[in-house]
């Protein structure tokens, strides 16, 4: 029953737009002069719905046809959605933690989509950890945000929706972006 519980509270989807807001909010704590709060939440709205148009009918029309099925087109809804809020971001010139947490995204998106067919790694755990990561990158008083990801690595295991080593995997999965990132100096952060 807990089990299920967390891994409900922390679906990906939710758990995504959470972070999302909390980098939006977060950035725009840091600049107050920029566009109004409310024009950057439409964004993200709206990227939402995007993905979730992207999600809703690729599944629909092409779920048997394509590896990975649901988990396919719900990265590839992400991809789109994280797309559009870097680029515009990056064109309105809204803030600089926002662009490079949506382009790990779209990394993590990628990586899963290739991963999945051929390992079962949870997303949950996944889209926890890096979205956790980037935002304690940025600022350490994000740091409870890190105690999502190997809750998530219980709940998976317990409710039998992955094995140890699909739900460990998924910490495997952000660790190589998280990683990748920390070494190519994307990471967002104080300097």
């Amino acid at each position: 029953m807990l089990a299920d519980t967390v891994s409900t509270l922390f679906t990906p989807e939710l758990f995504l737009l959470l972070t999302t807001l909390l980098a939006v909010g977060y950035e725009r704590r840091e600049n107050r002069i920029l566009r109004p709060l409310a024009a950057r939440i439409g964004v993200v709205v709206g990227a939402w719905a995007l993905a979730f148009v992207t999600y809703v009918v690729g599944a629909r029309r092409f779920a048997t046809a394509v590896p990975g099925g649901d988990d396919f087109f719900a990265a590839l809804g992400l991809i789109v959605a994280f797309s559009a809020i870097g680029l515009v971001w990056h064109r309105q010139h809204w803030g600089t933690l926002v662009p490079p947490y949506a382009a790990l995204l779209v990394v993590t998106s990628l990586l899963h989509l290739a991963v999945v067919p051929l390992w079962d790694t949870s997303s949950h755990v996944i889209y926890a950890a890096v979205p956790a990561g980037v935002l304690v990158a940025a600022d350490r008083r994000f740091a409870p945000l890190l105690f999502v990801p190997p809750l998530l690595v219980w709940s998976r295991i317990a409710t039998g929706a992955h094995t140890v080593d699909e739900a460990v995997g998924g910490l495997v999965v952000a660790g190589v972006v998280l990683g990748g990132a920390l070494a190519l100096g994307r990471l967002p952060g104080r300097r």
